[in-house]
């Protein structure tokens, strides 16, 4: 069951791996390329190595391939105010994303409604009308820029997620999550500043 609204969250089972995509992309078009349409990703507790299992059809043997990861660093996201965001419909993001697509969008928060724009444009969500979710602001105004591009990671990830939320850290930087599941999110970071 999904939570309806929820501001904090915490998880014991995350984990973060970072590979090179174009030795990924190489094995994979090379699988492609002999007609194994199946694959599947194995993170071991060794945390350096990926293991790749490929399924051919029928009932031959699969093919491994080991990969081997990059050092996970740990990357500074800022002081992140929880309590203020905004969460809207992933509907109505994707609509968004549409519209400005490659922009850096103005973002201005108030208590009742929040505005996405750019020089010639503008599209402004009402709490009221139930177009958003606004929590947080209690009289006091927001403003931060989230960048949409490139805007179909944007697009694709409202396929995935019910609702996206927008977070500001204390300076102009932005946080974008995309929650998946209980356990999963997508989480993008744009420090701004």
């Amino acid at each position: 069951m999904m939570p309806e609204f929820f501001t904090l969250f915490f998880s014991h089972k995350s984990h973060v791996s970072k590979i090179l995509l174009s030795p990924l992309y190489s094995i994979i078009r090379r699988m492609q390329h002999f007609n194994i349409p199946l694959a599947a990703l194995f993170v071991l507790r060794s945390p350096d190595r990926l293991n790749l299992k490929f399924t051919p059809p029928g009932n031959e043997m699969p093919l491994l391939r080991n990969m081997s990861m990059t050092q996970t660093i740990k990357e500074y996201m800022g002081q992140i105010n929880l309590e203020t965001f905004v969460s809207i419909d992933s509907e109505v993001f994707r609509s968004i994303v549409i519209e400005f697509r490659g922009y850096v969008v103005y973002v201005h928060q108030t208590s009742s409604n929040v505005t996405f724009s750019i020089e010639i444009k503008h599209i402004v969500l009402e709490q009221e009308e139930g177009e958003c979710i606004i929590g947080g602001t209690e009289g006091a105004l927001t403003d931060f820029l989230i960048p949409l591009c490139p805007w179909h990671v944007f697009y694709t990830i409202t396929y995935h997620s019910k609702r996206v939320w927008l977070f500001k850290a204390i300076d102009r930087s932005t946080m974008i999550v995309a929650p998946v599941g209980l356990y999963a999110q997508y989480s993008m970071y744009f420090p701004l500043g």
